[in-house]
């Protein structure tokens, strides 16, 4: 079912962010950051909303604030990869997949009527929306998490079976290593602060107020090849294989083509993309090669 909510909310995003649509607004940029959107890619800048979909990545020594309409802040550090989404439409479920890097989530409380918040997930764990104050690591082996404010739940993932779900407490530190269990560690808690990125520590005025009758359109990027997403279509099955009904025109790319197809072992969806004549009914290709032929240009 998770993987269902995922894949609505990628084939939900649109090209263009209209206002009603936005799932967040950039409110404080230092540095550079890019969002993929659709089959482009588009410069961030304050002001600008995002849309469900969206994949903000943010450049060294970079510093981002989206700020969400329910005044939830999310805060995110230099070499960042996530993505915003939501359930299907008429639900009001929204998250940040944080694939690789630095994230602060400030959830502020709420009444029922307004809505379940917003939840925190990454490769190795997930975090429900909560009232909570909290800072989120994630290495491509590892997951560090502080529990700045507040009491966190966290939802282990698992190779099989149901998630493993730990409650930390204001103050913890916890840390998970890839194919190990998750355990509260404060002995290694000063290295983690050492590298957090300074904005973290302060707290930072809500701006989403000044943007809110202003339209910020996004500049174009240049066009993106393989290895700018590659460690997106390599993830989790229920992440890349929207991905890849987004981005199947980028197969007729040549060079484009030719990754996918030296990697086809870590994205194996993409094999009709790529050959569909291998998946026409027997019949069909016999009679007709040349269409064959045809569709796989």
């Amino acid at each position: 079912m998770r993987g269902l909510f995922l894949a609505a909310a990628i084939f939900a995003a649109s090209c263009h962010a209209a206002p009603a649509d936005a799932s967040g607004t950039i409110t404080i940029l230092e540095g550079d950051a890019l969002i993929y959107r659709g089959l482009g890619r588009l410069h961030a800048a304050e002001g600008v909303r995002l849309v469900a979909g969206d994949i903000v990545e943010t450049a060294p020594a970079t510093f981002m604030q989206l700020e969400l309409p329910d005044q939830t802040v999310a805060q995110f550090g230099s070499g960042t990869r996530v993505m915003l989404g939501a359930a299907a439409r008429g639900k009001s479920e929204r998250w940040l997949y944080l694939l690789e890097g630095w994230a602060k989530l400030s959830a502020m409380k709420r009444e029922a009527a307004a809505g379940p918040g917003i939840e925190l997930r990454s490769p190795m764990l997930d975090i429900p929306a909560s009232s909570a104050v909290v800072v989120l690591r994630v290495l491509p082996a590892e997951v560090n998490l502080f529990a700045e404010r507040g009491e966190v739940r966290v939802s282990e993932r698992q190779a099989s079976g149901a998630p493993v779900v730990m409650v930390l407490k204001g103050g913890d530190f916890y840390r998970r290593k890839a194919g190990t269990r998750g355990a509260v560690n404060p002995g290694s808690m000063q290295g983690f602060v050492d590298e957090m990125p300074r904005f973290f520590r302060d707290s930072l005025p809500l701006r989403a107020e000044r943007f809110r009758d202003q339209v910020v359109k996004p500049k174009e990027a240049p066009e993106f090849a393989y290895a700018d997403v590659e460690r997106w279509l390599k993830s989790e099955p229920a992440v890349r294989r929207p991905l890849m009904q987004r981005w199947r025109a980028k197969a007729r790319e040549p060079a484009f083509r030719s990754a996918l197809i030296a990697n086809l072992s870590s994205h194996p969806e993409w094999d009709p993309i790529l050959f569909p004549e291998k998946y026409l009914p027997k019949e069909t290709a016999a009679r007709s090669p040349a269409a064959a032929a045809s569709a796989a240009r």
